[in-house]
């Protein structure tokens, strides 16, 4: 009786671990058509790497499409340090953007940040008890140089990670 729940539990735990290659290609060929049929993101996460509130409190965007701009504003950017580290900062721009559109980013008086050409990937999906495969917002272009992870990312100039001894002296200072 051993042997035979021995072997039945080695049969259910293998199927989960061998590659069923035309299931695998089903799930590819659906995420590719929602990916096709995407054409927009409802929002999108910018990180600020380096730059104190005083230093960076606001944020001017203006979004572009069919050379027209049809968002241009400027929103005032969380104080919180989300890592202290990297000394991020997080900002979501809840805008409706679509695949197209050109954005532009600008912190105080700094570069303009051009962020562009947004695709959604096919990507796998796993879990402790599953896998599969899914459309997601991963990839942008900003200012020529791809991006993977679907953020956009703003390093104060000259600004580096923050070693651990040095964080005390980092965050008193002239504060």
């Amino acid at each position: 009786m051993r042997i035979i729940s021995a072997i039945l539990i080695l049969l259910v735990f293998s199927s989960c671990f061998f590659n069923n290659e035309a299931r695998d290609k089903k799930k590819i060929a659906l995420a590719e058509i929602e990916c096709a049929q995407t054409i927009k993101i409802n929002r999108l996460p910018i990180s600020l790497y380096g730059y104190f509130p005083d230093e960076a409190d606001s944020i001017h965007v203006k979004i572009k499409r069919d050379a027209k701009i049809v968002e241009n504003f400027i929103e005032k950017i969380p104080d919180q340090i989300t890592d202290s580290l990297r000394h991020i900062r997080e900002y979501m721009l809840n805008r409706e953007i679509m695949l197209t559109d050109t954005v532009f980013l600008r912190i105080n008086r700094s570069t303009e940040k051009k962020v562009y050409n947004f695709r959604y990937l096919v990507r796998p999906h796993f879990t402790m008890l599953s896998s599969g495969w899914g459309c997601d917002f991963y990839e942008l272009t900003v200012d020529g140089k791809i991006e993977e992870g679907g953020d956009v990312h703003i390093t104060k100039p000259g600004w580096d990670i923050i070693n651990r001894e040095d964080l005390k002296v980092y965050y008193t200072r002239g504060r």
